[in-house]
């Protein structure tokens, strides 16, 4: 079978031995061809009834009937020139109705064309782009059709086509990872929250975190350096082992959150504060003051916690750059004075009772010394900048190049810095898809954090307040969900420049308080997320980004409910889960001990 190219005047003729690759699209540069220019033409049946190919696209494998190299190219007529399908037809465009026909895959966007199965769906004077000619809905320009196939050859090939369609899907089913925490890592607890510590290359992680935190520094909102260098980790079971702001080398992921802000440890180096407020929002802040308003039935306060919660999506992320390191000075004049006393000292030329020779040969022995030292501390402090300016440039490459341990360091720094309610759980890259994601645990709150009452304004202009429905609490409780969900992904996709996809799993407490619930699961990419507005509602873009059961809305009500077992195909959630309620449990723990031992509790006599 051959295919001969017909390309329309203007456009550049390929060589013989060109052969166009599966995502293939035309230099935006080249020239719009004619409105009824044919592109090629193919003769083939139509697919039979109840087939599952009808109305659907497959990425990289054989989305034409016919078994050719163009023909396993995802490119077509429609794909090529989307925008004149719209034209003739917008209503078809991405539809799912009776008269839509195969999708083709254009990018990121799929182009049904009209007519499949069903005749042309547009009159005999219809424009050839409201079809396609592949099916034989439009028909073809008079003259020599550009690929002849033999009818049976070609049903044979599609049959062939859907079996490999199967197997296909079995083995995405076998390799495609799931939402997980990596195996790197796990979850423990710690004063100051949930965090996560690497498993095996701590130090190597600290490091990195450690020479990319001016850039963590500049990219995250509200932070100055001072803010972001001083607080400290404490290391378990030891001391700070100093370093930039006292941090250790074993390097944790700052977690917090707990069904109550109460019961939340009071740890200040959780999350710095600019002015009085943390430097980014957390779903811990807004927890503790609804519980206060709550009390003190301030619902001026209450509804001001909502308004916070549903902009959550609104804190501005600025995208990171690489870090600069700033060279170090040589030795100042004040500075090798005070050396040359120093070693003058140490050599006894100020020593009484020395004659003179004795008192000019030490003195020219000391400054011998004095100016070897010094040259000796100016080169020390070359090569260490050009280290500092080394691992930074190293530390960059890794997370450009989206390396798991680096990009899983980076991302702990800087949510660990403007205290989020975010734990990096996974970084890497999808085997199929070859899209590069990373993996979140946001810890939301409960209902109890939407306020109980509303204000109304009467006709007369009048405002009262009136208790809220089941309802309307539900609908403010999934707004704050998607607006926390969105700005997670945000501050992700400004931490990790080569992440496309940022893969979200949100838990809370449970109704008795002990453990945690998942209640959604999802994957945001990047040219959603950067792309939408940000006075846009974000509910719709996150329930569609969820997964397959990812999230439930249950009830005339719209109550948001913890996910079905559905959603847990390979038990990595589970594992998340189980995860999260063990850490809760050694937090509580180490609570209990820490205010008996505060109570000076006294055991039992004997």
């Amino acid at each position: 079978m051959t295919v001969c190219f017909n390309p329309p005047p203007g456009w550049p003729t390929p060589p013989a031995t060109w052969l166009p690759p599966d995502e293939w699209l035309p230099d935006p540069e080249w020239p719009e061809p004619p409105a009824d220019w044919t592109f090629w033409s193919v003769t083939a049946r139509q697919p039979r009834a109840g087939s599952r190919r009808a109305g659907r696209g497959r990425l990289s494998g054989v989305s034409f009937p016919l078994a050719t190299v163009a023909a396993q190219s995802t490119v077509s007529l429609a794909a090529l020139f989307p925008e004149r399908g719209r034209q003739g037809a917008a209503s078809a465009y991405g539809s799912s109705t009776g008269a839509a026909g195969a999708a083709t895959k254009a990018g990121r966007e799929y182009y049904e064309p009209r007519g499949w199965g069903g005749g042309s769906s547009g009159g005999a004077g219809s424009s050839a782009v409201g079809g396609s000619v592949l099916n034989g809905s439009v028909p073809t320009a008079p003259g020599r059709l550009l690929v002849q196939a033999d009818p049976a050859v070609a049903d044979a090939e599609t049959g062939r086509a859907e079996e490999a369609e199967k197997a296909e899907k079995a083995e995405k089913a076998e390799v495609t990872p799931g939402i997980r925490l990596s195996p790197i890592l796990r979850l423990v607890a710690h004063p100051s929250g949930l965090r996560v510590q690497f498993r095996v290359g701590g130090p190597v992680a600290a490091a990195l975190a450690e020479v990319m935190t001016p850039a963590i520094e500049a990219a995250t909102p509200g932070l100055t350096p001072t803010q972001g260098t001083s607080s400290g980790r404490a290391a378990p079971g030891g001391p700070d082992r100093g370093g930039r702001g006292g941090r250790q080398g074993r390097l944790r992921l700052l977690r917090r959150g707990r069904h109550e802000a109460s019961d939340l440890p009071t740890d200040t180096s959780a999350g710095r504060r600019v002015g009085g407020r943390p430097a980014v929002l957390s779903v811990r802040e807004l927890a503790g003051r609804a519980l206060t308003a709550r009390r003190e039935s301030d619902r001026e306060e209450a509804l001001a916690v909502d308004r916070d919660l549903c902009s959550f999506h609104r804190q501005p992320f600025s995208a990171i750059r690489p870090p600069v390191v700033t060279p170090l000075a040589p030795l100042t004049a004040s500075e090798v004075a005070a050396v040359r006393q120093q070693v003058l000292a140490a050599t006894g030329a100020t020593a009484k009772g020395l004659s003179r020779s004795e008192s000019t040969e030490l003195k020219a022995l000391a400054a011998e010394r004095a100016s070897v030292f010094v040259d000796a501390s100016n080169v020390a402090r070359r090569v260490l900048a050009d280290r500092r300016e080394a691992l930074a440039s190293g530390a960059w490459q890794l997370l450009e190049s989206h390396d798991p341990a680096a990009v899983v360091a980076v991302v702990d720094e800087a949510l660990r810095l403007s205290g989020s309610d975010v734990t990096c759980l996974d970084a890497g890259t999808d085997p199929v898809t070859e899209r590069a994601y990373v993996t979140v645990l946001v810890r939301f709150a409960t209902i109890g954090i939407v306020a109980e009452e509303g204000r109304e304004v009467a006709p007369s202009g009048r405002t009262s307040w009136r208790a809220r429905t089941a309802w309307e609490r539900n609908g403010v409780y999934a707004a704050g969900l998607a607006a926390v969900v969105l700005a997670a992904a945000k501050q992700v996709d400004s931490i990790a420049p080569a992440t496309d996809d940022v893969n979200v799993v949100v838990v809370r407490p449970t109704r008795n308080g002990r453990g945690v619930e998942p209640v959604y699961v999802g994957r945001l990419d990047r040219e959603d997320v950067s792309l939408r507005h940000p006075e846009a509602d974000p509910l719709p873009l996150v329930i569609g980004s969820a997964v397959p059961h990812g999230i439930r809305v249950h009830g005339p009500e719209r109550e948001v409910t913890a996910l079905e077992h559905a959603v847990d195909v390979d038990g990595a959630l589970r594992e998340i889960v189980d995860a999260c309620r063990a850490a809760d449990a050694q937090a509580a723990s180490l609570r209990e001990a820490a205010r008996a031992q505060a109570g000076g509790a006294v055991p039992p006599a004997g």
